[in-house]
């Protein structure tokens, strides 16, 4: 084989690395996005019951829901013993189980934040690597050279972990 034809398949591959991360990465956060808002709703009508019969101080957990502070809502109703004797036991019921959900929805958008975030970053950093490496490759290093061997196959095995990655989020966003 040519070095020339050994140049091009790096450039071709690196490319296509690039190209494959940020497309996947996009579609990725598009239905990552989506989906949250549909968690940031279930949210949002769980809080409200808390706001609406939880024994704790109303109108703190009114200007906490206002605001979004899921994790000090839940913190107020669980310090306030989770039971409102005003109201009766199957409204108590319903109660306990939206705070049940509330919590384990604010546990699953922490999650999914999370792993977007590393996703994005090590997505980012592949792409940067694949960028810099095809002048580097092409211009600095003789195409069978170990070197450029060696980092093409990490640039390949990052891919992998990106994709990886991508798997590990969506088994977030769908838990079953």
């Amino acid at each position: 084989m040519s070095d020339d034809l050994i140049s091009s398949v790096y450039f071709y591959t690196y490319s296509t690395i690039a190209q494959t991360l940020a497309g996947a990465f996009g579609f990725l956060v598009a239905v990552v996005l989506y989906l949250i808002q549909g968690i940031n709703a279930r949210i949002g009508d769980c809080a409200a019951t808390l706001a609406a019969n939880s024994p704790a101080d109303r109108n703190e957990l009114r200007r906490l829901l206002s605001g979004a502070r899921w994790d000090e809502m839940i913190r107020l109703h669980a310090e306030a013993g989770q039971v409102n004797p005003a109201i009766s036991e199957e409204s108590n019921r319903f109660t306990d189980q939206q705070y049940h959900d509330m919590r384990r929805e604010v546990l699953r958008q922490g999650n999914i934040r999370r792993e977007l975030s590393r996703s994005m970053f090590l997505t980012g950093t592949v792409i940067l690597v694949s960028i810099v490496s095809m002048p580097l490759t092409a211009f600095f290093f003789h195409p069978r050279d170990p070197f450029a061997v060696s980092l093409l196959t990490c640039t390949i095995l990052a891919a992998m972990f990106c994709i990886r990655g991508y798997l590990r989020l969506m088994f977030n966003v769908f838990p079953s």
